[in-house]
């Protein structure tokens, strides 16, 4: 949802990384939840994530392997200097605006070695150091702070692991890791994440929605709400005709607290468009929940 672009009151924001196998490009979008009126932008590449700026109506954009600048007024694109990786065997993906800057994973693209990382750029200091080597594609992720370190909920989405690690105060020591849920009881690859909403008596987020892409030849696609105590899983939503759930996302919308999940069409062979047709749509549907979860921070670029 976005909160410092002039006129966006109840829009929201999303990316296409990809707008087809053979086309390196892809658009940030902004969807207006009432009228359903889409506006998009097209990008000289591949974004992976974008996050809002303290520059109303900018965003910071992960674009192939670099961080730039993208103003939604005059579609100007602005390099910032920070290039992530030489590897052309990856590129951003999934990434999350967090205290101080932004998480950000990569991946690679042929979805098989663990060549991929997640990221922190400071955004003080405009740099980038890895938190996480390793990885094949790095998705999913948020970040609590306290004041003797952080912890971090991420998603590694081919070996299916939603994990938590324990880090300093700098994002660059693991000081702990552990499994949240085991990755064989998981019905598909993990991908985009979200924390609920906290309630008043909660130190931190009791639970987490996670999005599930399914590769399989099946026609539906799966949303789980997990508990991070224990990994349970408290709540399911079944994504008719789109086994492919790429992100989840809280919205409001006329006082009620919704779920909104993006699907994708990536790989998927024609036999199975025909029958899982919602693949590539939004969708959106009831949650327990009564209020929103707190959004991210912007990102100071002053």
């Amino acid at each position: 949802m976005l909160r410092n672009c002039p006129g966006n009151n109840g829009k929201l924001g999303w990316v296409a990384i990809q707008h087809g196998a053979d086309l390196l490009e892809g658009s940030i979008n902004i969807l207006d939840l009432a009228s359903q009126r889409n506006q998009s932008f097209p990008l000289p590449g591949r974004p992976g994530f974008f996050a809002e700026t303290t520059r109303p109506g900018v965003l910071l954009v992960g674009l192939e392997r670099d961080l730039i600048l993208f103003d939604l007024a005059t579609s100007r694109v602005e390099k910032l200097g920070v290039h992530v990786t030489d590897d052309d065997r990856v590129i951003i993906n999934d990434g999350l605006a967090v205290e101080g800057g932004v998480l950000f994973g990569t991946k690679h693209l042929e979805f098989n070695q663990p060549i991929a990382a997640l990221y922190y750029f400071d955004a003080a200091r405009r740099s980038v150091h890895t938190v996480l080597d390793g990885q094949i594609c790095s998705n999913g992720k948020f970040l609590t702070r306290d004041t003797a370190g952080a912890t971090l909920v991420d998603i590694d989405s081919i070996p299916k692991t939603i994990a938590r690690y324990r880090l300093d105060a700098t994002l660059k020591s693991i000081i702990e890791r552990a499994l949240i849920v085991a990755p064989d009881s998981l019905p598909a690859s993990p991908d985009g994440l979200r924390p609920s909403p906290i309630e008043e008596v909660e130190v931190e987020p009791q639970s987490i929605v996670v999005a599930f892409y399914n590769g399989a030849e099946v026609v539906d696609g799966l949303a789980q709400l997990i508990r991070l105590r224990d990994g349970a899983t408290l709540a399911e939503w079944t994504i008719p005709g789109a086994p492919r759930v790429t992100c989840p996302e809280f919205v409001e919308i006329d006082g009620k607290v919704k779920i909104l999940f993006t699907t994708a069409l990536e790989g998927m062979p024609e036999s199975l468009r025909r029958r899982a047709s919602g693949s590539g749509c939004l969708y959106i549907a009831d949650t327990p929940f009564s209020k929103m979860p707190e959004p991210p921070p912007l990102v100071d670029l002053q």
